[in-house]
């Protein structure tokens, strides 16, 4: 392995630490905040209860988006994008599959005759 080799393999490793720690740190505070909020809405009672619920679940979706956005602003796949990366391994294997198939097969030669 070339020096350049490992020494982008490990600064590749060091982005992806930090990507995940991000975005653990995000999740957890996000996490954080809404844990309050439930526990908040568990004590108020009526017609505010249903007007903080509907509250918690917006600020829910919000946060949901925003930890999303992050996570794609700093090159973090979703599962939509693995997903179609599977999708195409699976279609590329089968077509090796298809040509192994096709280069196993005996090949007839046909012999021309001199005149």
């Amino acid at each position: 392995m070339g020096k350049k080799t490992k020494s982008f393999e490990e600064s590749e490793e060091r982005l992806t630490k930090a990507v995940r720690e991000s975005a653990q740190e995000i999740w957890k505070a996000g996490l954080g905040a809404f844990t309050d909020l439930q526990k908040r809405a568990r004590a108020v009672e009526g017609d505010r209860a249903v007007h903080v619920r509907e509250t918690v679940n917006s600020l829910e979706k919000v946060f949901e988006e925003r930890v999303t956005r992050a996570l794609e602003s700093i090159g973090v796949p979703m599962r939509q994008d693995i997903n179609a990366l599977i999708d195409r391994m699976e279609e590329l294997s089968r077509q090796v599959e298809e040509l192994k198939a096709l280069v196993k097969k005996p090949v007839k030669k046909t012999t021309t005759k001199k005149a």
